[in-house]
């Protein structure tokens, strides 16, 4: 038996439908939906919550349900790709805000100004490094999006380039720094 399968017939044992287990666990029902047929499986502290809410040893549900401990192991790659990306994109965009805004406050002393530029071109790469890890770990997610999902996120990602490129161009032609 899988996971989902466990968690179904232990939440029907139990008399419990998934609006009354999803609201013990602090989730939506299609939260629980989804996990009885496997299309997702929770964190860890909810199986924890399941497991004492169930009274099943961990044991037992984290190796009955062997792609388990992978997916569990797999969100947690997401989370800190995602974390790393993000961290990565406000650098960058601090570096060139700086570098952007720099003739209202005078120009950047060379040395510094090299070391934003150099900065911000290695961050770049990390970047593009996580945003394709990220891209890579979360491909089944990606897949179950709408097409207007995929384009809203795809325009949103253009549009912040483009704001960013348009104030730091504003600033530079309006200060005469070209």
């Amino acid at each position: 038996m899988n996971f989902g399968e466990i968690l179904q017939t232990k939440r029907k044992e139990k008399g419990l439908t998934q609006e009354d287990l999803a609201h013990q666990l602090l989730v939506s029902s299609k939260t629980i939906s989804n996990w009885e047929t496997n299309k997702t499986t929770p964190d860890i502290d909810n199986v924890i919550r399941i497991s004492q809410l169930f009274d099943i040893s961990l044991n037992h549900l984290l190796l009955e349900g062997s792609d388990m401990v992978e997916n569990i192991k797999k969100n947690a790659e997401l989370k800190e790709s995602k974390i790393y990306l993000v961290t990565s994109s406000i650098t960058n965009f601090v570096f060139l805000f700086i570098i952007g805004v720099s003739p209202i406050f005078g120009e950047l002393p060379e040395i510094i100004a090299i070391a934003l530029a150099v900065g911000t071109f290695f961050n770049l790469f990390c970047v593009l490094y996580f945003s394709k890890r990220y891209m890579m770990l979360s491909n089944s997610q990606w897949k179950t999006r709408t097409t207007r999902q995929k384009m809203w996120s795809i325009l949103l990602s253009v549009a912040l380039v483009i704001i960013i490129f348009a104030i730091v161009f504003f600033i530079r032609f309006k200060y005469n720094a070209f």
